[in-house]
């Protein structure tokens, strides 16, 4: 679906905004400065307001993204079930760093709660979501995913 088809679904008030950017990101898998600046138009606001926006969501990407991004919430109830264990088995597993870009197909990065509080801790591998996820069945996880 083109920018110009998801503009036209929605009409130029900016409680859509946000719902247009949604869509964009999932379509296109991030939001160009071209998609900003054409969602900027449609919705008469400047540049800067709805690129703003855009780049402050850990769900969204205003960059194209080339690897699988791993996910884990960093959120007060799923640190205390155990998220950072979590992260250190992933990079254990991987043998990568937390935000480290240098891995050729995965990316590590945590992300703010997902409202999943009580299925916590929470982990998504690109749009999968993971929960209950404990320390012991992040191998299985990840090497079933990948």
């Amino acid at each position: 679906m083109s920018i110009q088809k998801i503009l036209l679904e929605f009409e130029p008030k900016l409680e859509n905004l946000l719902r247009v950017l949604k869509e964009i990101n999932k379509q296109e898998k991030y939001i160009s400065e071209s998609d900003c600046l054409k969602v900027a138009g449609y919705f008469s606001l400047p540049l800067a307001r709805v690129f703003s926006l855009a780049s402050f969501f850990d769900l969204m990407n205003t960059r194209p993204v080339k690897k699988k991004i791993i996910r884990v919430c960093s959120g007060g109830p799923c640190t205390m079930k155990r998220s950072f264990e979590i992260i250190r088995q992933i990079e254990m597993l991987l043998k990568i760093e937390m935000g480290n870009d240098s891995h050729p197909k995965v990316k590590l990065e945590t992300m703010s709660c997902l409202g999943l509080c009580d299925q916590g801790p929470v982990m998504m591998i690109d749009e999968q979501v993971f929960e209950k996820v404990r320390p012991e069945t992040v191998d299985d996880i990840i090497l079933d995913y990948l």
